[in-house]
């Protein structure tokens, strides 16, 4: 099929680089109705009757505006939530709010938090719409790299300290980690949380793939660490961890200024989240999700180890093994092209849509991002179309 769809025309429009190759690609996969392997939606799970249930119900039983807060038995579960699976206490009255999902929290913390001119450290890779958020904000992004050890990513504290400085507002971190799948240890995220004090940075947690984990790891909170709670803002989702992105509601915690500011931010934007979303949310929180979210987490580490050995065993390519989110990020420099390069072959040729590295910052470069929550059988389409169209 030819291909329509110009790159140059969103080069005119004056978008930066990432932007740029992410709508072109978009745009690009749509027109060619390719196969997706780029996408953060599980393909095949909803959530469990009593979730879809709430919501169906709020239809009928919440028909009138809700407050900006939220509705309060909403906000209790929260608390609830958080003291038990995070070990963050929090006032549900003061000191956090649901959201449109963990992309508002990310927005509306970069304009809360930074000031024109603000250095923001970022580590690199990282989830692709936290740079332009900083930048929509005034802010300077410092990047801070991830390691690649030819095998796995990982987090090395000295890269950190390197660049952390008195000119330092604001760490931005993905635990875990959006697209490198790593899941920081307790130890990482002490010596993270040392660095803040020491330096009187903020931390922003992005956690929205807490519960997305594999091989028996455990997730630790930032905001539970001693002496963290007043300077950490972290963001949840219900979208990933429940199979709940059409719902598009989430929740920020805080110290209390901070969640005061972002009820105005709410309150002036969009006025509140939707209420029936907000019904399922709390049914999510509320009701008996263990069995639900063991099956799907078990669904997702098979699919996970079968699309590594199908990676691995390909030319060329070396694949992660991620710890959490559902992405790999596979090194595949030994293919000649750059990862935009690659993504834009694998489209034209093969019709299989995947994230370019690049897209996550300077270290991505060299790497693919490619998702494993669509259904089983689109992801093995998609690795044969994937395997035929691979240059050379």
């Amino acid at each position: 099929m030819r291909a329509t769809v110009d790159v140059a025309r969103y080069r005119e429009a004056g978008l930066p680089n990432p932007v740029v190759a992410g709508r072109y690609l978009g745009d690009l996969a749509a027109e060619l109705g390719a196969v997706s392997l780029s996408g953060g939606t599980i393909g095949d799970m909803v959530p469990p009757d009593f979730v879809r249930d709430a919501a169906r119900d709020a239809v009928d039983s919440y028909p009138h505006y809700p407050g900006v807060g939220g509705y309060r038995d909403l906000r209790q579960a929260i608390a609830a939530k958080l003291e038990r699976d995070n070990e963050i206490l929090a006032n549900p009255e003061e000191e956090l709010l649901p959201a449109i999902g963990c992309q508002q929290v990310i927005d509306f913390t970069c304009r809360i938090l930074i000031d024109p001119g603000d250095e923001v450290l970022v580590f690199d890779p990282e989830y692709a719409s936290t740079e332009p958020a900083v930048h929509l904000s005034g802010g300077r992004v410092v990047p801070v790299p991830l390691h690649w050890n030819g095998r796995d990513w990982r987090f090395d504290i000295g890269a950190l300290e390197r660049r952390a400085s008195a000119r330092s507002k604001l760490l931005i971190i993905s635990n875990p980690s959006n697209p490198t799948g790593i899941v920081y240890r307790r130890s990482e995220l002490e010596a993270i949380a040392e660095l803040a004090r020491d330096h009187d940075f903020w931390v922003f947690a992005d956690e929205e793939y807490e519960k997305t984990l594999f091989d028996g790891v455990d997730h630790t909170s930032i905001a539970a660490l001693p002496g963290m709670k007043e300077r950490t803002v972290t963001g949840f989702s219900f979208s990933k961890p429940y199979a709940m992105t059409p719902y598009r509601i989430g929740y920020v915690v805080g110290p209390a200024p901070f969640i005061d500011h972002f009820h105005s931010l709410l309150r002036f934007s969009v006025q509140a989240c939707p209420a029936v979303a907000m019904r399922a949310a709390y049914a999510t929180l509320t009701g008996e999700m263990g069995p639900w979210l063991e099956a799907s987490t078990s669904n997702l580490q098979a699919k996970r180890d079968e699309l590594v050995e199908r990676l691995e065993a390909l030319p060329g390519i070396t694949c992660n093994r991620p710890q959490g989110v559902y992405f790999v990020f596979p090194d595949v420099r030994g293919l000649g092209l750059t990862s935009f390069e690659l993504a834009r072959h694998l489209l034209l040729h093969g019709q299989v849509a995947v994230a370019p590295g690049s897209s996550f910052g300077e270290v991505g470069e060299g790497h693919l991002r490619i998702s494993f929550c669509p259904a089983l059988e689109t992801i093995r389409e998609g690795m044969d179309r994937f395997e035929a169209a691979l240059p050379g």
